[in-house]
């Protein structure tokens, strides 16, 4: 019987063809990203991988294939039958992540793997007319198949554990196939559960496979013989002790003179907390903005709120996606430290003690209004609001494809008048409370929406999306003029920032869209303006983190700093003297993270110039030089002196080992 073993000698074609191709295309994103230049020795093993996986992956769908095509003969229509099957495996595939994270399809880029899976099909159909008439055709090319898997393995086998970990970090964020085929391999294999599996990237990976807490970023005890962080000696992190303590107590013992506490004391002169009103836009990219060097008008009321702010130039979010951010923003705590569910999007437990509850305890009204998903009460992240709205989500449905910026100003004005006209039967101006404002336009998330003129740029995705900028910021516009109005806009504190940013280009952004996939400053480095009466306008070049806000608004409030936050408050720069030409206080080194189920772990560190960032499970470090490279094209790592690669690496190993806590992630409602 030929065609049994033509049939599975075809699918074991087509794992091999389409693992090799999806390696090569993994291997040429990495490379168009230019974050890292890879060499001979990287693209092979890149491709070996592949050629393996793929292989593997097809085999028992080849063997299942003997038995069931017994005495039948090859037919051409077979190959398309077989390429059919593949293409809508791929479709499902991309169906799947397109559902994850609710995004454009433009952002899966389906044009090239099924122009891949329709090139695979015509040679397969080449390769069956071959086989099926020539038993030792068939036997030589299966045999060649088995010789060429068991090549790939030796390659990848003995390869370096730096070009492993570039191939693995390659197929994790620019294949198609290889992506969820490594993931599921590399957890399934992890003999200690520890996220660290020796078996793809050796030492790299995991020094100990049978000890979960030995791995590259376990906590080093120094002096008992072992090595937990795989670093080839039994000793301390040099040079991070100072991360063990709490961020705002590091701030304010490292200020530049005894004069600057990042922990501010009570302060006996505020008589009465003052009223904030806090705005966050979705996903908006600072570089889309006038404020930050923008040439089209996107912005014109941002860019006028921001000539009259304390102006952020490096600010970072704590993650690339809003179940990142947030969290963490509205708790000053990393993501990981939070006690949530275990779900993707997790709910926040009610135990964890939220922006909300602090503002409150202070003696704050707090209203917000939403237009994002993810703040719907079911996620706790509105503990402690008296008034908490997500009216926008099913007014103006279809979430994401909505438009809302107009509902959410009129939303905040409606409630405003209904709230000033009760305090003012209540006692009036001098008796009521102070008031914490919250609007979070989410306009510029994806799918990006088409606005007629003003807010039209032309057309494509990026044009759109700065036209969803333009339609936010008009109707952000209409608030600051309501409030004006409504007499609130001469001692209000103005906070103005984002979630996080979006990738808009392939080439430009690391080989990715939209946003969640990566901890590239892209996606980030976010906008942030502060406004106040007391405040002089000016430009901060320090890096920050949204984990600051937080403890800013407990010091405006004159409070002191509860020693459980990560944060540290920006007052020492929002009252800096621009005109005194002072020195900025120093800010300790920000941390982010990201932890998907569809991708690896990413932790990331910004001590500037220089950031790190590591993928968990193989141990890849990558630095760059914000001040030299801002678009981050290229790694220096190897470039930098051992001491110094070591000195950055090691901070951020003792912040991910020894100062952050992570917490258990078994919470339920």
């Amino acid at each position: 019987m030929k065609a049994p073993g033509a049939v599975s000698l075809a699918v074991l074609g087509a794992g091999a063809l389409l693992g090799l191709a999806d390696a090569a295309v993994a291997c040429a994103r990495e490379l168009s990203a230019a974050a890292t230049t890879p060499g001979l020795g990287h693209w092979l093993t890149t491709l070996a991988l592949g050629l393996a996986v793929g292989t593997l992956a097809a085999l028992p769908a080849a063997l299942a294939m003997w038995p069931l095509v017994l005495g039948l003969r090859w037919r051409p229509r077979f190959a398309t039958g077989l390429g059919l099957s593949l293409l809508a495996l791929v479709l499902w595939v991309m169906a799947r992540r397109f559902d994850a994270e609710r995004i454009e399809w433009r952002a899966l880029d389906p044009w090239l793997p099924t122009s891949l899976l329709l090139l695979a099909t015509a040679l397969l159909s080449a390769l069956g007319a071959l086989v099926r008439r020539s038993g030792r055709l068939r036997r030589r090319l299966s045999a060649l198949l088995v010789l060429l898997c068991a090549l790939s393995l030796g390659i990848f086998g003995v390869a370096t554990a730096e070009a492993r970990a570039f191939a693995l970090a390659a197929a994790d964020g620019g294949s198609v196939w290889l992506s969820p085929l490594l993931q599921r391999a590399s957890r399934a294999l992890d003999a200690d559960g520890d996220l660290h599996p020796r078996w793809l990237c050796g030492e790299g990976c995991d020094c100990d496979d049978s000890d979960g807490d030995i791995h590259p970023m376990a906590r080093e005890i120094a002096g008992n013989g072992i090595d937990e962080d795989c670093d080839g000696r039994d000793g301390p992190v040099a040079e991070t002790t100072a991360l063990d303590r709490p961020e705002a107590e590091h701030a304010a013992a490292d200020g530049p003179d005894a004069g600057t506490d990042a922990g501010p004391e009570v302060n006996s002169e505020i008589k009465r907390p003052p009223d904030v009103l806090l705005i966050v836009i979705d996903t908006l990219r600072l570089d889309h903005l006038g404020l930050y060097g923008y040439g089209l008008p996107t912005s014109p009321r941002i860019d006028a709120l921001g000539a009259r702010s304390v102006v952020f130039e490096q600010a970072r979010s704590t993650g690339p996606s809003t179940r990142f951010s947030m969290p963490a923003m509205l708790t000053s705590k990393w993501f990981t430290e939070l006690e949530r569910n275990d779900y993707e999007w997790p709910a926040i437990s009610m135990r964890e003690v939220l922006l909300g509850e602090r503002l409150k305890e202070l003696g704050y009204t707090l209203a917000a209004f939403h237009s994002i998903r993810y703040f719907r009460p079911y996620f706790h992240l509105g503990q402690g609001f008296d008034h908490w709205s997500d009216a926008a989500l099913d007014a103006r449905k279809p979430e994401l494809r909505m438009i809302s910026s107009d509902f959410i100003t009129d939303e905040v004005l409606t409630w405003l008048d209904g709230w000033l006209g009760e305090q003012a039967r209540d006692g009036g101006a001098a008796e009521r409370p102070p008031l914490f404002l919250w609007a979070y336009y989410g306009d510029p998330h994806a799918v990006y929406m088409h606005h007629e003129a003003p807010f039209r740029f032309g057309h494509g995705p990026v044009a759109r999306y700065d036209g969803e900028i333009a339609f936010t910021d008009h109707h952000l516009g209409r608030l600051l003029d309501g409030l004006a109005e409504r007499g609130l806009d001469e001692e209000l504190i103005v906070v103005l920032t984002s979630d996080h940013g979006e990738a808009l280009d392939r080439e430009q952004d690391h080989g990715s869209l939209n946003h969640s996939k990566s901890l590239y400053d892209e996606l980030i480095r976010v906008p942030l303006l502060v406004k106040g009466p007391d405040f002089e306008p000016q430009r901060i070049a320090t890096p920050v983190s949204l984990l600051d806000l937080l403890p800013t608004f407990v010091a405006l409030a004159g409070a002191p700093l509860p020693p459980e936050l990560r944060g540290v408050s920006l007052l020492p720069w929002l009252e800096r003297s621009a005109s005194a030409e002072t020195p900025e206080p120093p800010h300790p080194p920000l941390f982010f993270e990201k932890h998907r189920a569809i991708d690896d772990p990413q932790k990331g560190m910004l001590a500037w110039p220089h950031k790190v960032i590591t993928t968990v499970p193989t141990g890849r470090m990558q630095i760059f030089d914000l001040e030299q490279d801002p678009r981050e094209r290229r790694d220096i790592r190897m470039q930098l002196p051992d001491k110094e690669r070591a000195r950055l690496e090691g901070m951020l190993k003792h912040w991910a080992s020894s100062v952050l806590v992570p917490a258990k992630h078994d919470y339920r409602h």
